[in-house]
């Protein structure tokens, strides 16, 4: 077995702590934890005496990890949406390989000029687009693509974000402001757009969407809510309660995101009497869209659909693809998909089971895969076809910055570029070509 490659977590939150670090200790993965760069102190000591890592390899900013002698062989970042790009580029010109959290960037501009970064510094950029690397996804595009059923016709897919997980991350977390990171198309939605064009497998030529701030918002708050749910009248009621949903004893995420290091009941009530999980979600400063959907017309005429739903019941996805002979249907939390198989017959169908193992993690056991198959590909080249690079991964990032641009003025129909006509626009098709203005 080749040598482990070594890890720098750049980010010790959710992701970089709870969810990469926690896999590398605990799993045979080919990875091992060698620094970690994080500037909050109690953060940093904290992950430092879980996994081991000495003080000369724990750094408070990213320019003394840069300073410092080389120490890993790729860097995780995973930083607040704001600073990829400037700490992917900064990492890049180091040397260091790079596993990415998305959104790439917050711009379009910033999401291009990474190609030109990997370019210039001849590093490996990889999206962590976990949804690729589950088995559920694998097996959808599996069957989609194999040719078993006739062409791919129609795909419609639908985030069910659920409504707590909505609360909590897009109406009081980091990522309820537009402006403060990028539209949830992007920061939530780019694993989706990357998924149907990854499932589809045609260059997307037209797309336009609707959306908006439906329900979280002060027309909705109850009579006589305050700003905080701690001296609400309506917080022993209130379906959105700060103070019934996280002063629990569960030590999992969302509720340990309330007080990251310590998490006691004690930490949980103080932050949400001061800091933004405490806040109303009708009284709040949020603007992020609440429900959205994206129409997409890919070439030889393929539809698909996606949805992003934050009042739903469950925190899940599902997709229905509809072929020439059968139609695919499958739910990711449950790991259910089946096949209806067409038979000619009026109200007749065989109705196939396809068998998938239970998910390791809340993403149907990408977080895993991901690492498994990352690991293999750096260091024996596998998984080419698969494996989410930046080159791969750009075009969800230009669909859904074009998706909001279609928002924004109110569903507009717009056309898909290609990338290589973003980057040069001397690249752009000549009119009459499929996905040209009409």
């Amino acid at each position: 077995m080749p040598s482990p490659q070594r890890v720098v977590i750049v980010g010790a939150g959710a992701r970089g702590n709870k969810v990469f670090a926690n896999l590398i200790a605990t799993m045979q993965t080919g990875f091992e934890l060698a620094a970690v760069v994080e500037p909050d102190a109690e953060r940093r000591e904290a992950f430092c005496q879980a996994y081991g890592i000495p003080a000369e390899r724990a750094f408070a900013h990213v320019d003394a990890f840069l300073a410092a002698p080389r120490c890993g062989d790729i860097a995780f970042i995973c930083t607040p949406d704001p600073v990829h790009f400037t700490l992917c580029k900064a990492v890049s010109e180091k040397g260091y390989d790079v596993l990415l959290e998305k959104p790439i960037a917050t711009s379009l501009a910033d999401t291009l000029a990474l190609l030109a970064v990997e370019r210039a510094c001849h590093n490996r950029i990889i999206v962590a687009h976990v949804l690729r690397y589950a088995p559920f996804f694998q097996a959808v595009r599996r069957l989609a693509r194999s040719g078993d059923y006739g062409p791919i016709l129609h795909v419609d897919l639908r985030e069910h974000v659920g409504h707590w997980h909505f609360a909590h991350s897009y109406v009081r977390g980091n990522w309820r402001r537009a402006g403060d990171s990028a539209p949830i198309i992007l920061t939530k939605s780019s694993h989706d757009l990357d998924l149907l064009a990854w499932i589809v497998g045609k260059p997307p030529t037209w797309v336009s969407s609707y959306g908006s701030l439906l329900y979280f918002n002060t027309a909705h708050a109850p009579e006589g809510a305050t700003d905080r749910c701690v001296d609400c009248p309506h917080q022993d009621t209130c379906l959105y309660s700060a103070t019934r949903f996280y002063v629990n004893e569960s030590p999992q995420w969302p509720f340990h995101v309330v007080s990251p290091v310590h998490d006691s009941m004690a930490d949980r009530r103080k932050s949400i009497e001061t800091g933004p999980y405490g806040r109303c979600v009708y009284r709040n400063d949020n603007d992020v869209c609440d429900h959205q959907v994206v129409a997409l017309e890919f070439a030889d005429g393929v539809l698909a659909t996606f949805g992003l739903h934050a009042h739903t019941a469950d925190n899940t996805r599902k997709i229905t693809v509809l072929l020439e002979k059968a139609e695919i249907e499958g739910d990711l939390r449950q790991q259910r998909l089946t096949i209806s198989h067409f038979t000619g017959e009026k109200d007749v169908l065989r109705i196939e089971e396809v068998p998938l193992g239970p998910p390791t993690d809340s993403h149907g056991g990408g977080d895993l895969q991901l690492l498994l198959m990352l690991y293999e590909h750096l260091t024996e080249g596998k998984h080419r076809e698969l494996i989410t690079s930046l080159e791969s991964s750009v075009t969800s990032h230009v669909l859904a910055f074009l998706a909001e641009d279609s928002r924004v003025a109110n569903g507009g129909r717009l056309r898909v570029p290609e990338v290589a006509e973003l980057i040069d626009p001397a690249n752009a098709p000549p009119a009459g070509r499929t996905g040209s203005t009409p």
